[in-house]
């Protein structure tokens, strides 16, 4: 749970209510964040409206040592128990410790004055013997108090860089970024970088970006910790085409244009892209346009058929290529109809049927080649050449990934990614 509510508080300094409010103002938030809320020995003199007070404010005073709550010019009366009007205040000395635990830090100590801006907050160590200081702006005058109350303070410090935690980022402008990195002060938004779990107080996800950005801004080498492991699934440029699935990789020609279809496919899990859309999208040319390059998969390039525009034709070496996948779809067929595997099913009978009324639509004996009509499906054929060859590609350094590849990807005239489960990938 992120603390939203308890930072627009802190924003604002205030944190002294009754319960009444701080259930009002903290929403959800108050459930886990009631025990620090601390009893103070300050009576409220009023007390919200209820529906038997007629909508009126109540006020409170004391009769007898009992708190008695009466709307002015009404006979209304009622007795409220201490815990309804005394004002509690936000433990703030304690979020400071219980975080510093969370997140690693040493906590300073000191006191913490209602008003105080600035409160040093912790010590983070990067490196032994380097200690990074962490301070926890409050509200106020934000613009004047944040310049001249709290960097004008850590200007003085001689230090390797200052973190500056705030309660939220609303309020930043660009003078104030520009100066904080001009002396190595890393802002950073208390609301999206603490979250409450298991009772404790514990960094986001988030957390790891912004030290990652201090770490960069200091000159400091990254510790093992943040430097990123490598994603289980990504399909990605890196000079040649890289696809990792799971612990195996596999690497593809830069100038392949297969891998690229894949890419956009598994960015859109589930999403139908009609061939002339995809073909654009990814290609950023016209559909008419030809293959500049060959497929180097052992020896095999793209058939003829497949590179050129109206009067594209069918030849011996597409028919056979068409009739080696023919006759692969068939084991496949059986495998699914044995797994009762339904979308492969569907999958397989939609490109055995495009193969075989394209090898009906050339005619002709097997080297009489015929005009192909369709521009949509010699477009699709283009597409789905590419992709199988780069499957087939990944299949012989990874068959698990391979089979992965041919069970998700529907590539017919409409083609989508449909995982079972969505994998997290790492496209870019």
């Amino acid at each position: 749970m992120l603390l939203t509510n308890c930072c627009e508080l802190l924003l604002c300094g205030d944190w002294r209510h009754i319960l009444f409010d701080w259930r009002r103002h903290l929403g959800e938030e108050y459930e886990p964040l009631e025990r620090f809320l601390m009893p103070t020995d300050k009576v409220s003199k009023k007390y919200p409206a209820t529906d038997d007070s007629y909508g009126c404010e109540v006020q409170v005073h004391e009769e007898d040592g009992r708190y008695i709550g009466t709307v002015p010019g009404s006979r209304y009366r009622v007795e409220l128990k201490p815990s309804d009007v005394l004002v509690h205040q936000f433990d703030i000395w304690r979020l400071r410790k219980e975080m510093c635990d969370g997140f690693g830090m040493v906590p300073q100590t000191g006191e913490i004055m209602r008003w105080d801006h600035t409160v040093p907050w912790g010590n983070l160590e990067l490196e032994k013997g380097i200690t990074v200081p962490i301070t926890l702006y409050l509200g106020g005058d934000y613009l004047r108090s944040f310049r001249e109350r709290v960097m004008d303070q850590i200007f003085e410090r001689e230090a390797v860089g200052e973190i500056v935690f705030t309660p939220n980022r609303f309020e930043w402008d660009g003078k104030i970024e520009e100066r904080a990195r001009k002396y190595k002060i890393l802002l950073v938004p208390f609301d999206e970088v603490v979250q409450f779990k298991d009772g404790k107080f514990l960094p986001t996800p988030q957390w790891d970006e912004f030290m990652i950005a201090f770490y960069q801004m200091v000159e400091m080498d990254l510790p093992s910790k943040y430097q990123k492991a490598k994603p289980e699934f990504m399909l990605a440029k890196r000079g040649a085409w890289v696809f990792r699935f799971g612990n195996k990789e596999t690497i593809a020609e830069a100038d392949w244009p297969g891998p690229a279809f894949v890419q956009y496919l598994l960015q859109n899990p589930g999403v139908e892209f009609h061939v002339e859309k995809l073909w654009q999208t990814v290609m950023g040319t016209p559909s008419g346009t030809r293959f500049e390059h060959a497929f180097a998969d052992e020896g095999t390039d793209i058939p003829e058929s497949l590179l050129g525009g109206a009067d594209d034709i069918l030849d011996a070496e597409a028919k056979n290529a068409y009739e080696k996948r023919l006759k692969e779809l068939i084991v496949e067929r059986r495998e699914a109809e044995s797994d009762k595997d339904e979308a492969a099913l569907e999958r397989i009978e939609s490109e055995f049927e495009t193969i075989r009324a394209a090898l009906e639509s050339s005619g002709g004996g097997m080297h009489s080649p015929k005009k192909l009509g369709d521009p949509v499906v010699r477009l699709r054929d283009r597409i789905r050449w590419g992709i199988n060859v780069f499957i087939d590609h990944v299949s012989n350094h990874d068959p698990e990934a391979g089979q992965y590849l041919r069970n998700t990807i529907k590539r017919g005239t409409f083609m989508q990614y449909s995982p079972i489960q969505n994998l997290d990938w790492n496209l870019s």
